[in-house]
């Protein structure tokens, strides 16, 4: 798999994205991805996401966590710590990475608390931010800190908005943290996708499973709850803005304080929602121009 996902960089950085080949050969890509991912007979680490913030100050067009259509909004401190306490629990601090993101993690004060008391729960694990980097060149050096002394990475997404990227690289190196680019926006600026929503819920779930390059790849934590993917966990926010009714059910999430093992987990995880009928991974559009949201429901239908 290591070899294909190569390739695959190869690829992006010759053929545009918008290119029916290019278009054929992410299929391929995704079919493949699935094919290994079955075979597994667990994921034993799983990858996980929190969300340090809801909002976001770069409000993209078609966001698969809907920040655009949120007012300033932080999760609970108290409950992330009380997730994170009872994932390291089940997990015997062993999953693969935890990813903080958002919206905007950066936004959120708490965020170095939050960085001190995951690395706590997961002292030998992969702990990463994901940002637009507006705010990390003004960011403390106390932030900077923290980073350092609990060896947290910087994944860095390059938007084409204008940051002084030679500023922040700098001041990371300073400091002693890793900044690294997310999804080869060190190759090319960032573009966007878009996964239409399917209202009447027509369509079919395994193969959309078998297409969907997140399913039990890396799942989003939040109140207590484990999807398989943000679309789900933050659908709520869509149906508010738009007055829809996407339904969430309880059989498309996992409550970890009531899950008796981590085997419990990831055979739950390990099979298609029954939210996946809502997506039309089919019509799914990779490589678009970047654009800020008008808030406007064709962005994600």
């Amino acid at each position: 798999m290591k070899i294909i996902n190569r390739v695959i960089r190869f690829f992006r950085m010759i053929i545009p994205y918008n290119s029916k080949f290019f278009h054929d050969l992410y299929i391929i890509y995704i079919w493949l991805n699935s094919f290994f991912r079955l075979k597994r007979k667990k994921p034993t680490k799983m990858d996980i996401q929190i969300h340090a913030s809801c909002h976001c100050n770069l409000k993209c067009k078609s966001c698969n966590a809907f920040s655009p259509l949120i007012e300033e909004s932080f999760p609970d401190i108290k409950t992330i710590k009380k997730d994170l306490a009872r994932l390291s629990e089940l997990t015997e601090s062993k999953i693969g990475r935890l990813t903080v993101s958002g919206g905007e993690p950066l936004l959120n004060m708490q965020l170095p608390e939050i960085l001190e008391y995951a690395r706590e729960c997961f002292p030998k694990r992969n702990l990463m931010i994901i940002t637009n980097g507006i705010l990390l060149e003004k960011s403390p050096d106390s932030f900077w800190t923290v980073c350092r002394n609990n060896n947290v990475m910087i994944s860095l997404t390059r938007y084409p908005i204008e940051i002084n990227i030679k500023k922040i690289k700098r001041i990371a190196m300073e400091h002693g943290v890793k900044l690294i680019y997310q999804d080869d926006t060190d190759i090319r600026e960032k573009t966007m996708s878009f996964t239409p929503l399917d209202f009447g819920g027509t369509q079919n779930i395994y193969k959309n499973y078998r297409l969907c390059f997140m399913s039990n790849y890396t799942f989003t934590l939040e109140n207590g709850r484990l999807y398989t993917c943000p679309t789900i966990a933050h659908i709520g926010y869509f149906n508010k803005f738009f007055n829809r009714d996407f339904i969430v059910s309880e059989r498309d999430y996992i409550d970890i304080h009531k899950a008796k093992s981590m085997d419990e987990i990831t055979f739950f995880m390990r099979r298609p929602m029954p939210f996946c009928k809502y997506c039309d991974k089919k019509g799914r559009i990779s490589g678009l121009k970047w654009e800020t949201s008008k808030k406007e429901m064709s962005e994600w239908t």
